[in-house]
């Protein structure tokens, strides 16, 4: 296995180490150290079926499951992104299914429309656009760094604040999408997270935690006061410097932390070319701490 650091402040490229085959502890030992310190690892030169995948992704944790609607895939641990059907029928851009990818071209990060978000994903390049191609990358950008670089009077305003994330959202983005289903709408209910969120595995660092493409409305704020505070979070970190773009090359695996980095979906023709991808996602373990729960800013 060899490594080398990414450009930037985080991210990590790993090669040479076949993922369908049998891992030592060692070997699973150290992945897991770098991903802790990296946030972000790059696996080289893969060949992964769908069962690869899975047996790879437990090695974190508990799978997620998704109840969300996807007709590209037949396992509910799996999820497929693509602008093409499972027979090879190239969509339109006009498509649900592609309307959905183009929710993800805003900054978010995986399931943080649950209860308990996910811990981490894994994205498998399965095809990947032609060199000539423009767009199609993946971004992302390190919300430790971000939040670390606020302003002291915008940190202290965040203290106490959530965002509310919900599925629903991002079909409210795009009218021609048909609504959320019965089975949608019970099992993906509307939640509320801190948007400072702490890290109890890193002596409860702190980080910036929201999205662009699951709600704007920030509970305790009137509906105006909270977009305009939530559209100036996302200028942030539209406009920072703590970024990281993928250029996807086929058998990349990618695995990132859903707890600190936010990532998005470069735009692409979606009519020229063909993009397949397979996800899978380990579940979080515990709802989020935000700094209310901290015991030193409890007062007597």
């Amino acid at each position: 296995m060899i490594s080398k650091s990414l450009p930037g402040c985080f991210g990590i490229e790993i090669s040479k180490i076949d993922l369908s085959s049998s891992l030592s502890n060692d070997e699973i030992t150290n992945i897991k150290k770098l991903f802790q310190d990296f946030h972000l690892i790059v696996f080289k030169e893969q060949n992964l079926n769908d069962d690869d995948q899975l047996k790879f992704t437990e090695y974190f944790g508990e799978l997620e499951e998704f109840p969300e609607a996807d007709k590209t895939k037949e396992s509910n641990k799996t999820y497929h992104v693509a602008n093409v059907t499972v027979e090879g029928k190239h969509l339109t851009e006009e498509d649900d299914q592609v309307i959905f990818q183009k929710v993800n071209q805003r900054w978010h990060t995986d399931s943080s429309y649950r209860f308990i978000p996910s811990y981490a994903s894994l994205l498998y390049g399965i095809e990947v656009l032609p060199d000539e191609a423009r767009g199609g990358e993946t971004e992302f950008v390190n919300m430790f760094k971000v939040y670390e670089n606020l302003e002291d009077n915008l940190k202290t305003k965040l203290e106490s604040l959530h965002m509310v994330h919900y599925y629903e959202y991002g079909r409210r983005m795009f009218p021609n999408l048909p609504p959320v289903s019965a089975f949608e709408r019970e099992n993906i209910p509307p939640v509320s997270h801190p948007i400072i969120r702490l890290h109890p595995d890193r002596n409860n660092k702190r980080s910036l935690f929201f999205t662009a493409n699951a709600g704007n409305e920030i509970g305790g704020m009137k509906q105006e006061e909270g977009a305009s505070l939530h559209s100036h979070l996302v200028d942030i970190v539209e406009n920072s410097s703590f970024q990281y773009k993928h250029r996807w090359e086929k058998g990349d695996l990618v695995m990132w932390d859903n707890r600190c980095l936010l990532h998005r979906a470069i735009p692409y023709d979606m009519n020229k070319y063909r993009r397949v991808f397979r996800r899978t996602t380990v579940a979080g373990s515990t709802a989020i701490k935000g700094p209310f729960l901290n015991p030193e800013n409890i007062r007597n």
